[in-house]
């Protein structure tokens, strides 16, 4: 059975992570994500919110419930359709869901589709937007909606909608694979993702957000919730049977889907971008090591299908929902550090491995080595840059209310400060950890799963908390708290920059990551 290669899949995966300190960090990370689950529950229940029951609760008493529910109950249908988007998206960056081995490496052996399946279910929770999406609806749902027995009943409805929303989302990013393996299936994606944008910009620009919203499924998952809440197990009932079957109909068609779309026979062989010849560029009389270096770099980005991909949702996705979304200037101060990192984990965190086979070869050339190391750093800060200056420009049209000084400055000090210490914390991972990634593949990651966790856990744990301190500045009388916040994380980035500039002095560090990068 499939079932029984889930786990040697698994356990050799675990072999193959050669540094001992990453397997700690792996098996403390998870034991702090699911604790921190747990704690926020159980803080969450036990908040005295003089909630009064919603009894016979149905779509035309919702207005009346959410009064009695307070405003986070009033929040959670968005909350759950930004989830339910997620599930949607993730695969489709990740070209039908993210491996937990390189196919290549796999080939050999009678490894099933189902297998495949399921491995990117269970590695679904690596994403760190999915976990935080994960825990915010939980511990929304403790703190606002809860009955006399607590909030079990309404979490068992949640999950029931967790898991329906990750295996919906599994199928439609395995049938993306299939339909573009051809060159009419890639434009009809194209197409569709214009018909999308300009759906969302008609949504935009006549203000119906609200009623997009109330048309959302997700308000009867809500009226499911707090039926449970409040002890009524059947009229709950129903709603978690069509998210049981949702996930089982899921799973099946995932795996039906995946299976044709890797079967596939495609044409990216005949005229796809891969197999396009490259023409040499003709070097300009006044060209300048360093810009030939720069322009190669970002010729490598825009060559690499996932990292295509992951650039054009970066840009695409964030900004329409701060469009749609018409947030005020307080919250607008957290979308710089997100971005950010989220633009640095397509390959910032390793962006050594740009250079793929030929880094032996550049390290073998007489430059300055320092011009490799900035030409990356230029790379990933433009990405970065690019990535946080649209969101803002979505963000700042459909704002909800006119800034101030204080705001401007705390919103721009975000995005330079987080932008710079992205960058820093990038290079020096990819210094200190170099691996081996041709990035190829769609499903192509800078590094393994488990390192990836652990990167996207570091950079959202050091850029949530600048986002934070941004957020509280901008409730300051004066910009002088996002002024100072500012000069202390550039500062800290500089210092960062300069100790992994002198350690990529040592020929010795250069020498393993060439090598690591070449040959893995």
């Amino acid at each position: 059975m499939s079932g029984g290669q889930v786990g040697p899949l698994l356990a050799l995966r675990w072999r193959m992570i050669r540094n001992p300190g990453v397997q700690i960090g792996l098996a403390v990370a998870s034991i702090l994500a699911l604790g921190l689950i747990g704690m926020s529950v159980l803080s969450s229940a036990s908040a005295d919110l003089g909630r009064q029951t919603a009894q016979d609760v149905g779509l035309g008493d919702l207005t009346a419930a959410l009064d009695r529910t307070g405003e986070v109950a009033a929040l959670m249908p968005s909350l759950m359709l930004a989830f339910a988007l997620l599930c949607v998206v993730a695969p489709l960056a990740a070209g039908g869901g993210t491996e937990l081995i390189p196919e290549s490496q796999l080939v050999a052996y009678p490894v099933r589709v189902s297998t495949l399946v399921r491995l990117s279910f269970i590695l679904a929770p690596l994403n760190i937007a999915w976990y935080l999406q994960v825990l915010l609806l939980a511990a929304a749902t403790s703190y606002a909606i809860r009955g006399p027995q607590g909030p079990h009943l309404p979490l068992v409805v949640l999950v029931a909608f967790l898991a329906a929303c990750t295996a919906l989302g599994q199928a439609i990013g395995w049938a993306l694979v299939g339909v573009r393996r051809t060159k009419r299936g890639r434009r009809g994606t194209w197409a569709l993702l214009g018909v999308l944008l300009a759906i969302a910009g008609w949504i935009v620009v006549t203000d119906r957000g609200a009623d997009v919203l109330d048309a959302s499924p997700t308000l009867r998952v809500l009226s499911a919730q707090l039926r449970a809440a409040d002890g009524d197990v059947y009229g709950a009932a129903p709603v978690v049977l069509v998210l049981l079957a949702a996930t089982a109909v899921g799973y099946v068609a995932a795996v039906r889907i995946a299976s044709w779309a890797l079967r596939r026979p495609g044409d990216l062989g005949v005229d796809g971008p891969l197999s396009r010849p490259v023409e040499r560029r003709r070097l300009e009389a006044d060209d300048t090591v360093y810009q030939v270096l720069l322009r190669t770099d970002r010729a490598s980005v825009w060559r690499s299908p996932p990292l295509r991909r992951g650039i054009i949702v970066l840009a695409v996705l964030p900004t329409a929902a701060a469009a749609i979304a018409s947030l005020p200037w307080t919250s607008i101060a957290l979308l710089p550090p997100l971005v950010a990192s989220g633009a640095a984990l397509l390959f910032g965190v390793n962006a050594l491995c740009l250079d793929g086979s030929g880094a032996v070869w550049v390290a073998s050339q007489p430059l300055d080595h320092r011009l490799v190391l900035r030409s990356k750093a230029r790379v990933i800060a433009e990405a970065c840059a690019a990535s946080v200056a649209l969101v803002l420009v979505g963000a700042a049209l459909r704002a909800s209310e006119i800034p101030d000084l204080t705001d401007v400055v705390a919103v721009l000090g975000a995005a330079v400060s987080c932008t710079a210490l992205v960058v820093a914390t990038s290079m020096h991972l990819s210094v200190t950890r170099p691996h081996r990634a041709d990035l190829r593949g769609p499903r192509d990651t800078p590094a393994p799963p488990g390192t990836m966790a652990l990167y996207s856990a570091r950079l959202a744990l050091a850029t949530t908390t600048a986002g934070l301190f941004f957020f509280a500045a901008t409730l300051a009388p004066t910009p002088m708290p996002s002024l100072v916040l500012t000069a202390g994380l550039l500062l800290w980035a500089a210092w960062s920059w300069s100790r992994t500039r002198r350690r990529w002095d040592d020929p010795a560090v250069r020498a393993r990551a060439a090598s690591t990068v070449a040959f893995g």
